[in-house]
């Protein structure tokens, strides 16, 4: 009965909504021009290694412009991939040969040689667009990382679908100190860190 004579005395009053896009749309991810002051890396924290030297190297991402622009000048210059990866002394791509879906090519990459490119094989992989890659944002990334984490290092990053873990194309960071693997950090496109996955 109490509702029934809220709705009755409501009735005349007329609702104003925004304009569609006047409010912007909200995000977790906070975006620092340091990315080294990203509050979601707070959570990444040091394990004690009793001092001990990690043995692993840090993965080379400051080759990816350099990488990307060979794998653009090669014959078949592919405008999609299906996998990324860089690690300490390679960048490696993955992707479709002459744009036909199933047949997948991986191309290596390495400072000072000729890029290297496999035998085609068999993969359905779910492609994206080369050109959504921002080159220089890896290799800030890495170094946000290692300062935030100074007694370990970044050993991979790897950005394909199948590992992005529904947060949509996100690079997969694998994270590694002396006594082994610490933690996984996942960032978008532009840098923006939306998960750290301590092992």
């Amino acid at each position: 009965m109490i509702a029934a004579t809220v709705l009755i005395g409501c009735s005349g009053t007329a609702v104003h909504m925004p304009d569609a896009g006047a409010i912007p749309i909200p995000t977790l991810q906070t975006l620092p021009s340091d990315l080294s002051r990203s509050p979601q890396l707070r959570a990444l924290q040091p394990r004690d290694t009793a001092g001990l030297e990690i043995s692993s190297e840090s993965a080379a991402a400051e080759l990816l412009p350099a990488a990307l622009t060979a794998l653009r000048a090669s014959a078949d210059a592919p405008t999609k991939l299906s996998r990324l990866a860089i690690y300490s002394d390679s960048v490696d791509f993955t992707y479709e040969q002459n744009g036909i879906n199933g047949r997948s090519v991986s191309a290596v990459y390495r400072p000072g040689q000729e890029m290297n490119f496999a035998t085609p094989t068999y993969d359905d992989s779910a492609t994206f667009e080369i050109d959504a890659i921002e080159p220089k944002v890896p290799a800030a990334l890495v170094e946000a990382i290692e300062r935030q984490v100074p007694n370990g290092k970044v050993t991979n990053l790897d950005l394909n679908v199948s590992s992005s873990y529904g947060f949509g194309l996100v690079w997969n960071i694998d994270v590694e100190d002396a006594r082994g693997s610490l933690a996984n950090v996942f960032a978008t496109l532009d840098g923006a860190i939306v998960a750290v996955d301590m092992s």
